[in-house]
């Protein structure tokens, strides 16, 4: 079954996220912030299980909780990267001076962290697959 592009926090869309998901998916979540205004988060589908339900993990904190609970706390999950929104984990760790160095080094920020999502998601496709 392929993955729907979001998901809502109904008892139906839950129940076809629940059974849709499965360990290697990239799941995104759009953060309102009242002095930045809105970012993504991003979450990957690990191979564990707490009490029946798979668990998601940030690859930006490493913080895990159950794929239910992430749809439920945010209200709608998204399986589509919103592109024309900056990634909440992408750290920008650069003093840059002028415009194109503060775009180079956004670039290189979301490329970081697209990689280390991308390695966390295979890490788990290749659990699941023993």
């Amino acid at each position: 079954m392929s993955l729907k592009p979001y998901y809502t926090a109904t008892r139906g869309s839950e129940k076809d996220f629940l059974r849709d998901i499965k360990p290697g998916d990239h799941l995104y979540v759009v953060n309102e912030h009242s002095d930045r205004g809105k970012s993504y988060s991003e979450w990957i589908v690990t191979n564990k299980r707490f009490l029946g339900a798979l668990e998601v993990k940030s690859p930006a904190h490493g913080g895990t909780m159950t794929a239910q609970r992430l749809l439920r706390l945010e209200r709608e999950v998204l399986t589509q990267r919103p592109s024309h929104l900056p990634n909440r984990g992408a750290k920008d760790r650069h003093d840059a001076y002028t415009e194109d160095a503060q775009r180079a080094a956004k670039l290189v920020g979301d490329l970081h962290a697209m990689e280390a999502s991308t390695a966390l998601s295979e890490h788990y496709r290749s659990l699941a697959r023993r």
